[in-house]
């Protein structure tokens, strides 16, 4: 048995052999009983002592002999060998029976001066046979008992198992999804860059490259984290609006509203950003003159609220999620994964104008 699958199993093993004990102790008070009454309707009563000294002993055997026999039973080594694990329980269940009898066989005697007339022999053919009804049922009630604790045990294994492979697949996924965003929102940022180069403003363009670096610092860093803090999601998205802000200057705005209750929850890493390139990509590059863009955070009642909004074009009602960028329908994707039915994005018309994504997820703090 390896350490770990020992933790989980001792307990069960514990709460057996307790069982296992209390039911022998049980069962040899209603034995003393019985023969405490017998004796008195008789007309013969016997005195406790005697009772308890007749009656008591083949019971305090099964009360030691039974665990250990239940221990030797849950070894994963011998559940393992099945033949050894039959040569094993044939040869205890034969020790168990054969000192239950022997047992019987001196208690018969001082009961009963008479059966010392029987050969000793015939006194524990006889004894043997007695305890059979007894022997038999409370060691199958063991093994009973042992499979009972390997299935369980294999039941846990098996669900650890299946948990760990849910959390791999589950990371593999966020993994993917993270992948088809950074390219994506590299390729944009580059083509700003060359539009600031075409446009012959070489210092805006090497301020934007600075910048650029700063952000694939941030956003591309394989820290191993899969959630990072509010602030620090709003910081990058704040890089990538002000890298845009040096490409199209004043026709690009944008407001940044953290509420401090939290700033330190945590949310998938690169949450935003794909949504503040959206609005860009669908305002500016699509020839909108002015844009506004905002970005809020904020505790609700169900949760953490986070809302990008703009002032850009209004939402086409009938049209997929494809048609408002990657950005959409690969978030969506993230929250199913990582929150299931807990997390929610949804896309509203903005009065006035423009869009609204509103996003929902559940409290999870740092």
């Amino acid at each position: 048995m390896t350490p770990d699958d020992s933790a989980p199993e001792a307990p069960r093993l514990r709460g057996a052999t307790l069982a296992l004990v209390s039911v022998c102790l049980a069962l040899g008070g209603v034995s003393a009983l019985e023969a405490r009454h017998v004796s008195v309707v008789h007309g013969f009563p016997l005195t406790w002592s005697h009772v308890f000294a007749t009656t008591g002993p083949p019971w305090l055997l099964l009360a030691v002999s039974l665990p250990l026999a239940l221990r030797l039973a849950s070894l994963p080594s011998l559940r393992s060998r099945r033949g050894h694990m039959v040569l094993v329980h044939v040869a205890v269940f034969a020790a168990i029976a054969c000192a239950h009898a022997a047992l019987l066989t001196w208690i018969m005697g001082l009961e009963n001066p008479v059966a010392l007339m029987f050969t000793l022999t015939a006194r524990f053919e006889r004894s043997l046979y007695s305890a059979m009804p007894i022997t038999v049922p409370m060691y199958g009630a063991v093994l009973a008992a042992a499979w009972a604790m390997a299935e369980a045990r294999e039941r846990e294994r098996r669900s650890i198992r299946a948990s760990q492979l849910e959390a791999q697949l589950q990371t593999s996924r966020l993994a993917s999804l993270r992948a088809r965003l950074q390219p994506h929102f590299l390729y944009n940022t580059l083509q700003g860059i060359a539009t600031l180069a075409a446009d012959h403003q070489p210092q805006q363009a090497v301020t934007a490259i600075e910048q650029l670096s700063e952000l694939l610092h941030a956003s591309l860093r394989d820290d191993g984290r899969d959630e990072v803090p509010v602030r620090e999601e709003v910081q990058l998205a704040e890089r990538y609006l002000g890298l845009q802000q040096m490409r199209f200057g004043e026709r690009l705005r944008y407001e940044v509203s953290v509420t401090p209750a939290v700033a330190e929850w945590l949310v998938p890493v690169l949450l935003l950003q794909p949504l503040v390139e959206n609005a860009v990509v669908h305002g500016l590059e699509a020839g909108q003159e002015r844009l506004q863009v905002t970005i809020a955070a904020a505790a609700v009642p169900e949760g953490l609220e986070l809302v990008v909004e703009n002032d850009g074009p209004a939402l086409v009602p009938a049209a997929p999620d494809e048609d408002h960028g990657v950005g959409i329908a690969a978030t969506r994707a993230r929250l199913t994964t990582a929150y299931g039915a807990a997390a929610s994005l949804t896309l509203l018309p903005r009065k006035g104008g423009g869009v609204t994504v509103r996003l929902l997820l559940p409290r999870s703090r740092a």
